[in-house]
């Protein structure tokens, strides 16, 4: 709550603020700093931002970003920025520059201090995709953009989530297109698939235009039940959860367990036991095959449990053993996995977390593997 209570009192000052705004500096100290604060940002630190960063692209040198965003001593997000006057369709390519040189930064952002764009590389990699995957501004933002805002946080930024959630943001807004175009004017396609089941009549034009008004309603009908039994669950939800909170008012403790935010218990880290004897069977294998495993480490993250050498952009094994099919991510071209995994099902990884995915019954399965992680292991050594 208290993140989006600081974004809020922030858009407030921006708006207070915008018309007093002359130049790009005013705009920076104004405006966008107060915003990587809120972010959970030391400005001042450069350990965590650096302005000016030099980002060399090409045969162009000198070049430098506005800001560089950093966490455990690696670049995470570049921040371009323009005064508040600007018009930022105009400046995509400087900041595609910047983000192609430097291929560990996935986050990408161009702001005026008013209108942001975040920009990934969900089409090629280390390509910074045309068109941003989230664009919001700051003067007037809905719960939803707080809500993709707050994954940005220091605290939780997450590279690999975070290009994930890009995509998911993606899709999810071209099928609510998709779905708006087809509830204001349904398809003959779609007409036909909601009829079919239960009119015993020739679907033809004219069933077809005799019935597209009565989709159009009955659809609107839905939606509007959908609507109010949805804020009637959410209400009962409410009155449900203060009576729970008077019944154990007299257990602090208990209280704060029972108000622990959802979003924290849904996205809780737990290493498991199985992770573990994972991690130091990699390093068995490795071992045994002389190679160094001093700078072998692992990061547990809601989305995997990574293993890396040296630092966590240089990971090889990435596994997911708390998903109903277990398997494990690695780097590898597919072709290449399939060589050395034998009779192990593959197939090509969810783009932007590796590029083969190869399924295991248990993890005791990584014995069998030990040419693939040792392969895995030389890539990044």
């Amino acid at each position: 709550m208290a993140f989006k209570e600081d974004l809020q009192k922030l858009s407030i000052q921006i708006n207070e603020r915008k018309v007093h705004i002359t130049n790009e500096e005013m705009t920076k100290q104004a405006l966008i700093i107060p915003f990587l604060q809120v972010l959970g940002f030391d400005v001042f630190n450069p350990l965590e931002i650096r302005p000016e960063y030099v980002a060399d692209f090409g045969k162009k040198k000198g070049e430098k970003v506005d800001y560089a965003l950093f966490k455990d001593n690696l670049p995470i997000a570049f921040l371009e920025a323009k005064s508040i006057d600007e018009n930022l369709s105009n400046h995509d390519a400087q900041l595609s520059r910047y983000f192609n040189a430097v291929p560990e930064v996935k986050i990408g952002i161009l702001t005026n201090g008013i209108h942001y764009k975040f920009f990934t590389d969900l089409t090629a990699d280390n390509i910074m995709d045309d068109d941003p995957f989230l664009v919001f501004d700051i003067t007037n933002m809905s719960d939803s953009d707080i809500e993709n805002v707050s994954k940005f946080k220091k605290e939780s930024f997450d590279t690999d989530y975070l290009v994930k959630y890009a995509e998911e943001l993606v899709y999810t807004s071209a099928l609510n297109d998709t779905l708006k175009d087809l509830f204001k004017n349904p398809s003959d396609e779609f007409v036909r698939f909601l009829i079919k089941d239960f009119s015993n009549i020739r679907v033809t034009n004219n069933v077809l235009e005799r019935f597209r008004p009565i989709v159009k309603k009955a659809i609107s009908n839905a939606v509007l039940d959908i609507v109010s039994k949805g804020l009637f669950q959410q209400e009962a939800a409410v009155i449900e959860d203060d009576s729970k909170v008077t019944d154990t008012q007299n257990s602090s403790d208990e209280l704060k367990n029972n108000t622990s935010s959802h979003e924290h218990q849904r996205r809780e880290i737990i290493t498991t036991k199985e992770e573990l004897e994972t991690f130091d069977m990699i390093k068995t294998i490795l071992n045994d095959a002389n190679k160094n495993i001093d700078n072998i480490n692992y990061k547990d993250t809601v989305n995997y449990f990574s293993i890396f050498n040296k630092n966590s952009t240089k990971w090889f094994i990435r596994i997911q053993l708390d998903m109903a099919n277990k398997n494990i991510l690695t780097k590898l071209p597919i072709e290449k996995a399939q060589e050395l995994a034998g009779d192990f099902k593959i197939e090509q990884a969810p783009k932007g977390i590796g590029e083969s995915r190869i399924y295991i019954d248990s993890h005791l399965d990584i014995k069998k593997l030990d040419n693939l992680i040792i392969s895995c292991f030389e890539d990044v050594e």
